[in-house]
């Protein structure tokens, strides 16, 4: 690495840690106007120290709504250059996208198209959920016929069979709530905690300047 290489990565580690740092102390000691005590006046200084915060964010904010239409518009010259060629899916991505925003434009913000396109959609992808985990439990019980694969099974077959809108299954409706209620529930919080643990990982070694991508 040159000497330019190593002082183009210092500069972004210094960078990021001053941005990081600023913004946690911003967001700390701005939502927190008790930490100045209930002197006069510490409201108004509490708002002044979030401001660093808030203009860094809304900066963010703006930056990815940039990055948003650079890739839809990126999107749309891919696509419009794969017309010459003859490629069906462009065209029809192309005519959706026009009749998209031609209905939105001139329904005034009319979401019925968008939930009349998401709901099939949400639909399809529920089924092959269904098939996924049927044919994931038929795998398991060929390749790990154990008390394990078996309780698998057990599992997706009254969770399945408990969300079906019958009568006749309220009693395995019942426990496919408890099911969902409770151990997917710490499951699920069980992994958000571990997202936040890898996300305050990952913000450390950017502030430290630890990070791969400030050091080339």
């Amino acid at each position: 690495m040159g000497r330019g290489q190593r002082f183009g990565a210092f500069l972004s580690a210094l960078v990021a840690f001053a941005v990081g740092v600023t913004v946690m102390l911003s967001l700390l000691l701005g939502d927190n106007p008790a930490l100045f005590g209930n002197q006069p006046g510490s409201d108004e200084l509490a708002r002044r120290l979030a401001l660093p915060a808030d203009a860094l964010l809304r900066l963010v904010a703006i930056f990815l709504a940039l990055s948003i239409v650079i890739g839809i518009a990126n999107l749309l010259f891919v696509h419009v250059s794969r017309l010459k060629s003859g490629k069906f899916y462009s065209a029809v991505l192309l005519a959706s996208f026009g009749f998209t925003v031609f209905w939105y434009v001139t329904r005034q913000g009319d979401t019925s198209l968008l939930e009349a396109v998401q709901l099939p959609i949400e639909s399809a992808l529920a089924a092959l959920l269904f098939v996924s985990l049927v044919h994931g439990g038929s795998r398991v019980m060929s390749k790990r016929g154990d008390l394990w694969g078996l309780l698998f099974v057990a599992v997706v077959v009254l969770v399945l069979l408990g969300s079906l809108p019958l009568a006749e299954l309220a009693p395995l409706q019942a426990w496919s709530d408890w099911l969902m209620r409770i151990p997917v529930s710490a499951g699920a919080r069980a992994m958000l905690l571990g997202i936040a643990l890898g996300i305050v990982t990952a913000g450390l070694r950017a502030l430290l300047g630890q990070d791969r991508s400030y050091r080339g």
